[in-house]
């Protein structure tokens, strides 16, 4: 299986790791692991300044990846196939620990194909690494070697499309320019406090999954339910949805119709939908 490459797929990049390298490990996840990490570390640029990636000791907690100019963290996390709307992570207090303190890195979703050729990849800032698209684990039971332990899922289908945002798609890569554009164009979350990114990019999400060209207030009130369950400490919802409409309309995302109407400014592609 490691001794050819399959050439019926478009390549994606110049370098590939030889397939004798891999045939050297015998567990499925070391091969995906040393497959990943040397694409990433061979092909792929940071998405806010276009540098090379430097790969971190292994081990390195919660950080695979870092950008030397622009000092942004990433972790990689790959799989064979396409990644669905949740995402398996690990302790569930430490996700939550970093996300709190600020600390949280941007991650990176690799997916490649059975004979490891790259499909897809996904940048997810970590602006959008919010509270509230983490989701806990059942603990592990007391049999266990480590019982008690609890892990966590992130939902990235709660996300706006602008929060995974797309660098190879189908085995083709997206232009650096691109890229780099579609990852500065939601900036202004990072400018208020973890509560406020929050509520935004939760927002973003819910007018995204609407599918429509334009949308109304009451459009946005129909998901009261789903933002009361995510945010059970607000008791005025309505009024931080009208607030947070207001936000996105003066950050440029969304452009105010009248009569209560809004609609999502048209953004140049590479984002996944």
């Amino acid at each position: 299986m490691f001794s050819t490459i399959i050439s019926s797929y478009p390549e994606v990049c110049e370098e590939r790791l030889p397939m004798n390298v891999l045939s050297q490990y015998k567990s499925a996840t070391q091969r995906a692991r040393v497959f990943s990490e040397s694409w990433i570390e061979k092909n792929f640029k940071c998405p806010q300044c276009s540098d090379a990636l430097q790969r971190m000791p292994n081990n390195t907690r919660a950080l695979d990846f870092l950008c030397r100019t622009c000092a942004q963290g990433f972790e990689l996390k790959s799989k064979r196939g396409a990644f669905g709307p949740t995402v398996p992570d690990g302790a569930y207090a430490s996700m939550l620990s970093r996300i709190r303190s600020g600390r949280d890195t941007n991650l990176i979703l690799l997916g490649y194909t059975e004979d490891y050729v790259t499909r897809s990849v996904v940048a997810i800032p970590n602006r959008f690494l919010i509270e509230e698209i983490i989701i806990p684990r059942k603990p592990l039971g007391e049999h266990c070697r480590r019982a008690g332990w609890q892990g966590c899922n992130i939902n990235i289908g709660l996300l706006p499309p602008e929060g995974r945002i797309v660098c190879v798609q189908n085995f083709v890569a997206v232009p650096q320019d691109e890229i780099r554009e579609n990852w500065k164009s939601t900036a202004f979350l990072e400018d208020g406090n973890a509560v406020s990114r929050s509520w935004l990019a939760v927002t973003m999400g819910i007018v995204s999954r609407m599918k429509t060209e334009s949308f109304s207030l009451a459009d946005v009130y129909n998901a009261e339910k789903e933002l009361a369950r995510l945010f059970p400490n607000n008791r005025n919802i309505k009024a931080k949805v009208r607030q947070q409409l207001q936000i996105l309309r003066d950050r440029g995302w969304l452009s105010f119709l009248g009569n209560g109407r809004y609609a999502i400014n048209p953004h140049q592609g590479g984002f996944v939908s």
